[in-house]
C-alpha cells in the first residue's frame, strides 16, 4: 500500500470560536484542522467475467427462437463441460425482434422497410475463477455458437477485506499528516469532530473491449494486469492549545 504526500493532502483551517455564527455547528465553533488521508494499492485479479451472446436470424420468428435455443444450449453445455460452477453462469439477455431491410424504389426517390426475418439473442455472463483458462474458454464457446463477444472484465474476490485495510491506512495517513503540522503551531490534537469518506476513492475496474472476431479453436490472448484500489478520508480534529 502507498500513501499520499501529507503536504498535498492537507487542508489546514483554523477557526476562532468568536467567528462562528449563532447557528454554527460544533466544527465551526472551535479551532480545528481538516486533513485528507490517502491509501492506494494494486492487486492481481483472481477472476474474470466474460460476456457472450448467441445470435440467430431466421425468416420466421418461431424458427429464430428454436435455432437460438438450440445454439444457446450447446454453449451452456460447453460451459458445464469446462467445469464452470453453475452459480457462476447467469443469463444476461433474451430477446426476439424483427429485422428490416431498407429498400429504395426504382427511381431512388423513396425508401421502404421490408421485413427480412427475426433475430433471437441469448446472452450469458460467466465468471471464470481460473483466469489462465479464460482465453481458451472464450475460443471454445465461440466455436460452439457464441457469435458475439461483448468483452471481459476482471475482479478480486476479497474486496471487502481489502477496502477495510485501505480505509484503516487512509485514516492513519490522515493522522500522520495532521501531526506533522502541530509542533510549529504549538497545539495538539483533541477530539475527532468529523470523519467523511471521500467519493474519489474505491475500485478502478479494468475492462477489455470485445474484439470483432477470433479464429476458431485459438485461445483468445488476455492480459489481466492489476486492479487499482484507493481510499480517501477527510478527518476534522479539534485543536487544543498547550
Amino acid at each position: 500500500m502507498t500513501f499520499g504526500r501529507p503536504a498535498l493532502a492537507l487542508l489546514f483551517a483554523l477557526w476562532l470560536p468568536g467567528a462562528a455564527s449563532a447557528q454554527a455547528t460544533l466544527v465551526d465553533s472551535v479551532p480545528h484542522i481538516v486533513v485528507v488521508g490517502h491509501a492506494h494499492t494494486e492487486v492481481a485479479p483472481d477472476y474474470a467475467i466474460l460476456s457472450l451472446v448467441v445470435v440467430t436470424e431466421r425468416p420466421k420468428a418461431a424458427a429464430a427462437a428454436a435455432a437460438n435455443a438450440e445454439a444457446a444450449q450447446a454453449v451452456i453445455d460447453e460451459v458445464k463441460a469446462q467445469g464452470i460452477d453453475p452459480k457462476d453462469v447467469q443469463t444476461s439477455e433474451v430477446s426476439l425482434n424483427p429485422v428490416y431491410d431498407t429498400v429504395s424504389d426504382a427511381v431512388g426517390r423513396g425508401t421502404t422497410q421490408k421485413l427480412r426475418g427475426y433475430q433471437s439473442r441469448n446472452g450469458l455472463t460467466i465468471r471464470v475463477r481460473a483466469i489462465d483458462k479464460a482465453g481458451a474458454l472464450v475460443a471454445s464457446l465461440i466455436d460452439k455458437g457464441a457469435n458475439e463477444f461483448q468483452g471481459i472484465s476482471f475482479g478480486y474476490s476479497h474486496e471487502d477485506e481489502l477496502n477495510a485495510r485501505l480505509n484503516d491506512a487512509a485514516m492513519r495517513d490522515a493522522l500522520r499528516a495532521a501531526r506533522a503540522y502541530l509542533p510549529a503551531a504549538g497545539v495538539s490534537l483533541g477530539r475527532v469532530l468529523e470523519i467523511a469518506p471521500n467519493d474519489e476513492g474505491g475500485y478502478r475496474p479494468r475492462v477489455l473491449a470485445a474484439a470483432p472476431a477470433f479464429a476458431r479453436e485459438a485461445a483468445v490472448p488476455l492480459a489481466p494486469g492489476t486492479l487499482s484500489y484507493d481510499s480517501q478520508v477527510r478527518v476534522t480534529w479539534e485543536l487544543v492549545t498547550h
